[in-house]
């Protein structure tokens, strides 16, 4: 019976010899445990597809259901915590696996001929891989994932000429709202999956044409152009077929496996409150692999925010794709390729201290309580009393900082009364670019008169 089934499936589609093809291979000796990197990515990118589509029969992405459909699933649902856990662990192990992955082609110089184009379809990977991670934020529609979107959002408007048409592009409206979440739901479970799927056969097709890349050792430490074939084949003659090294990528995919399941039985996937928009106290912060970014606006603030958000991921993202193309050396050894070894590893300690820095920040200040407030209140005139409103419902703490809360995004206002008088702050609020050409803050000039007075009162008192 199985050899009947075998000869239809070899008449029918051919699978039994792409199988055999694809198998028997032989790969390059030294080939070991540093090369399954790449198949944990595709092993973790496939549970979370298995637990995407589990999540999906749940949730109901709309404002008004979002968030109990999540705790649906978390709390009610046979193992809904188990799988939703998986999921959001797999995304942390996928960020870890696929970056290895790339350092080890990087230093290894896996990406020289002719393997350019699997490594650049590789970088254009990573890139859809942090999409999923961005757009995964928004659904659960608690605190942390409505007011990091807003950060999010907003750092995108920075991008230089199509900023706002990004911005527009993402969140649909104004502000953070229910097309955002519609938007973002399309982009996790259709336009992403979709560019995924299409990106991963070509990079899979290309690694199966070309070959596993052969460790640069011995007589590949340096191999030329023109050498490539005759030393590629003469490693890969001394090696073994691909079948045998498959073991490695089962016991490597158990692990994974244990682990998710380890992360998500002990730590789950937490949920906090319900996303509240007219809060001014919650102040978000982001996963850890994004840690470095939010950092960098630190050290950028105001109107170098676009160097933070734009500039330097770029000029990172166009040298990864363009490393091929910028290191046309014969030399595959890390030591023999002594300025792109550096590079990187300068690059990779600034990402590791700035998320380091970004992980050990100190939490934002609890809220104030009723009595503190009460008290504030009391030393506070009326029309004061509704500047702080009117900051508070405007959302203004989602980008400025106030005596250590608040956002990062825009300038610390905390002594902004010192620098500027009440004259320049009405003017400045409803057309920010009349006094600073180029002002990235957005014009606020449906304010009532009353309301404008008041927000210039409050901003006064910040000394």
């Amino acid at each position: 019976m199985f050899e009947r089934l075998t000869n239809f499936l070899e008449d029918r589609l051919g699978l039994p010899t792409l199988w055999r093809s694809f198998t028997d291979r032989n790969i390059p000796l030294g080939v070991g445990w540093l090369h399954v990197l790449g198949s944990a990515t595709l092993f973790l990118l496939l549970v979370q597809a298995a637990t995407g589509v589990f999540l999906a029969f749940y949730y109901v992405p709309s404002p008004e259901h979002a968030f109990q459909s999540v705790s649906l699933i978390t709390n009610e649902l046979s193992f809904g915590w188990l799988v939703r856990g998986i999921h959001k662990w797999a995304a942390s192990l996928i960020v870890i696996c696929v970056v290895l992955h790339m350092l080890r082609v990087l230093f290894m110089g896996a990406y020289k001929y002719p393997r350019e184009l699997t490594w650049m379809v590789g970088v254009l990977l990573l890139l859809v891989i942090m999409a999923f991670a961005f757009t995964g934020y928004l659904l659960p529609w608690d605190q942390r994932a409505y007011w990091a979107t807003v950060v999010g959002t907003h750092i995108a408007g920075y991008t230089p000429v199509i900023g706002p048409y990004i911005t527009e592009m993402l969140s649909g409206q104004a502000v953070v709202g229910v097309r955002t979440l519609g938007r973002f739901y399309a982009f996790h479970t259709l336009f992403l999956p979709a560019t995924l799927f299409v990106l991963t056969a070509i990079h899979l097709s290309m690694v199966v044409k070309q070959g596993i890349a052969a460790p640069p050792v011995g007589d590949f430490a340096t191999v030329s152009r023109d050498e490539y074939e005759e030393v590629y084949e003469r490693v890969k003659s001394r090696g073994h077929p691909f079948y045998r090294s498959m073991a490695k990528d089962v016991v490597t995919a158990a692990l994974l496996l244990g682990i998710l399941f380890f992360l998500a039985w002990h730590f789950g996937a937490p949920l906090e409150a319900e996303a509240n928009p007219t809060t001014t106290t919650y102040v978000p912060r982001p996963e850890w692999y994004f840690y470095f970014l939010y950092e960098l606006l630190w050290w950028f603030p105001g109107r170098s925010i676009p160097v933070a958000t734009f500039w330097i991921p770029l000029v990172l993202v166009l040298v990864l794709f363009l490393l091929p193309w910028m290191d046309r050396s014969s030399h595959r050894a890390p030591l023999r390729r002594p300025v792109t070894t550096l590079v990187t590893m300068g690059v990779l300690g600034m990402v590791f201290f700035l998320t380091y820095k970004g992980a050990t920040a100190p939490h934002p200040p609890v809220p104030v309580s009723a009595s503190e407030r009460q008290a504030q209140s009391m030393i506070m005139s009326a029309q004061v009393l509704q500047g702080r409103t009117v900051f508070e419902q405007q959302g203004c703490a989602a980008c400025h900082m106030v005596n250590g809360q608040g956002g990062v995004a825009g300038p610390d206002l905390t002594t902004v009364g010192r620098r500027h008088d009440a004259a320049w702050f009405k003017k400045y609020i409803p057309d920010p670019t009349s006094l600073l050409p180029g002002a990235e803050m957005p014009a606020y000039d449906s304010l009532s008169p009353q309301d404008l007075d008041a927000l210039v009162a409050y901003l006064q008192t910040l000394r």
